[in-house]
């Protein structure tokens, strides 16, 4: 059937753009440069030129789409403001009974601690993502209208991708620093195993509502930058920054750093049948080789 992706050439779109193609769907996603073109083409899809800002070309896609799956993130000044302009246009243009799937994140929950949270949890977004929950409800909104699903992905990696493969590429410079002391855990989820998840939320009717979307037990963040180090060559060695010297530099994405979450995504293995067995982003690391 006829799916329209936002952000497909992204590092998460062009994985949801791979499977839903594996799947036999005719995907049409947006693309802002030729060089997203020819990706996207590359992945079998046909792209579509244009913006999280050109509102009619969104309303005209979604029109024709039996799906539509948003992936893209606009990063500027005006970041909330274009994605709630998109959303509100593509939602009102996708007609009655289609899927609607919504990129969310796991940092709507905060820092948690010891606490092991769910989709029924109530959300604590960290300033970063201050923004989210608002543009999850309205998604969320439309059940009746349409068929809505949020997926909440955990620290993205796989393939040198992610902020983890931004560690290795950092290591290979010089000494890793980490904000804290690195005790917080990050739960993560490999992005092949991630877009089976996308499928799985496009192909399935009984797909409705929210979906973390993690693997496994959370990762020590002391411990994944000691193997990005190692995955770089180097001995493991890392440097600290305390946290308030961190969001000197780093703004509000310091504390997401800093995060110390544990996520249950049982629900999408319960209802969707979903598998995520990958390696671990440990194993993953551990296999690397620099050239």
């Amino acid at each position: 059937m006829p799916v329209f992706v936002t952000g497909g050439s992204g590092y998460i779109g062009a994985s949801v753009v791979r499977e839903l193609r594996k799947r036999t769907h005719v995907v049409r996603a947006l693309a802002r440069t030729g060089e997203a073109e020819r990706k996207l083409r590359a992945l079998g899809a046909e792209p579509v030129r244009g913006s999280l800002s050109d509102l009619d070309t969104l309303r005209r896609e979604a029109a024709h789409a039996d799906a539509v799956v948003h992936c893209a993130f606009d990063y500027s000044a005006e970041t909330v403001a274009i994605e709630r302009g998109a959303l509100e246009a593509l939602i009102d243009a996708t007609q009655a009974g289609r899927a609607f799937v919504y990129t969310s994140g796991v940092w709507v929950y905060g820092s948690r601690g010891d606490a092991v949270v769910a989709e029924d949890a109530p959300l604590a977004p960290l300033q970063l993502v201050a923004w989210r929950p608002a543009h999850e409800q309205l998604v969320l909104s439309q059940d009746g209208r349409l068929r809505p699903v949020v997926i909440r992905p955990g620290i993205v990696y796989g393939d040198g991708g992610g902020i983890p493969g931004g560690f290795v590429r950092d290591a290979a410079k010089g000494p890793l620093r980490i904000v804290g002391d690195g005790a917080n855990r990050w739960p993560t989820i490999r992005h092949d195993a991630l877009a089976e998840l996308y499928g799985a939320a496009v192909d399935l009717r009984v797909a409705r509502g929210v979906y973390n979307a993690t693997r496994g037990a959370s990762i020590p963040y002391l411990e994944i930058a000691r193997a990005a180090s190692r995955a770089a060559g180097g001995d493991g060695g890392i440097e600290h920054i305390a946290l308030d010297d961190a969001r000197s530099v780093m703004g509000p994405f310091a504390d997401a750093l800093a995060c110390d979450l544990q996520v249950d995504s049982a629900k999408a293995t319960r209802e969707l049948d979903w598998q995520p067995h990958r390696p671990t982003l440990l194993e993953e690391l551990s296999n690397t080789t620099v050239i």
